[in-house]
């Protein structure tokens, strides 16, 4: 049966090393951040896993993959996917680092013939301290930089891919895509209000992501899922329960996922359990074992998901799930 043209598991340093040339891109979790040096199609996050177990994601390419390293941009590529990454180790200036960042990878995948961004992914330090703008904290300052590059690049917001923002222990900011040549379809979520029109009370730019992307193939669609959260409209709910806030984002999920299904019958997704991958942020290591316990009391023993030690975007959310469905 014919497949699409990226399949992403979770994996250790041996199954990576039988990538072959069809590696696109393989992700490390753990202590560090930056780019690998020897292959452009490798990178670490500091998302350190809070379980024995699989320790990266691998992206595999149903063809041959060519990598390279071109103005300080790492990436790799087939006919039809581009990976790109961008690590910058200064992040004094949050604004101005995710600007930047942005500026150029957008620059980067317009002039690739990749524009059409799927999935973006940013991790970087210190997420809800105070930032150099008065009034702000990091995330809120990495927020505005980001807006001005993607209206800078007029991106409007039915353009917007799927993201996810988390923060390390580790200093740098490093934001990886997937771009396909074709766009993906946005997807909202109806119990949540998009992110890019939350009002000012969360910092004077909205985050600018959907809550999903699916992309339809030649064979087969895939659906990626932003980092989801203990929110319903626009506020945050359950403060100081991580497992209520687990218990919601499920819920995030179920809805989100059932409003796939209204538009696109023919895929067979019916809830979270349905994901091919999860990852599973906690903001506090003590709490992973309750969050564990609580995404398999209700999508049972998921043989493909991923819980990671991270901060989420506002100091009340304790943890944040985002999925695939390949």
């Amino acid at each position: 049966m014919p497949r699409p043209p990226l399949q992403v598991q979770l994996a250790s340093a041996h199954d990576a090393a039988d990538a072959g040339d069809r590696l696109l891109a393989e992700i490390r979790f753990g202590h560090k951040t930056g780019p690998d040096r020897d292959d452009p199609r490798c990178i670490d996050v500091g998302v350190p896993p809070l379980f024995d177990g699989p320790d990266r994601e691998l992206w595999l390419a149903d063809s041959a993959v060519t990598p390279d390293r071109r103005d300080g941009i790492g990436f790799a590529h087939t006919d039809n996917l581009l990976f790109t990454h961008i690590h910058l180790p200064d992040t004094t200036d949050m604004a101005a680092a995710a600007r930047e960042a942005y500026e150029r990878l957008l620059a980067f995948h317009r002039d690739s013939g990749f524009p059409a961004l799927l999935r973006i992914w940013n991790y970087f330090d210190r997420l809800l301290e105070p930032a150099r703008q008065p009034g702000l904290d990091r995330y809120q300052a990495f927020c505005a930089g980001r807006h001005e590059a993607l209206e800078a690049a007029g991106l409007e917001a039915a353009t917007l891919p799927a993201a996810t923002a988390i923060g390390t222990g580790t200093a740098g900011l490093i934001v990886y895509a997937l771009a396909a040549r074709e766009p993906g379809v946005q997807i909202e979520n109806p119990r949540q209000v998009s992110a890019y029109h939350y009002p000012p009370d969360y910092g004077p730019k909205s985050p600018t992501f959907s809550r999903a992307t699916l992309k339809q193939w030649t064979a087969g669609a895939q659906l990626f899922i932003s980092g989801t959260a203990s929110i319903v409209g626009h506020a945050s709910l359950h403060e100081g329960d991580v497992l209520a806030q687990a218990n919601e984002i499920l819920d995030n999920l179920g809805a989100l996922i059932g409003r796939v299904r209204e538009q696109h019958p023919s895929l067979e997704l019916n809830g979270p359990h349905d994901l091919s991958l999860l990852k599973v942020y906690v903001k506090r290591a003590a709490d992973a074992d309750a969050v564990r316990e609580q995404v398999r009391t209700r999508i049972g023993a998921h043989p493909n998901v991923v819980f990671l030690r991270g901060d989420i975007c506002r100091r009340e959310l304790l943890t944040e799930i985002e999925g695939l469905y390949a």
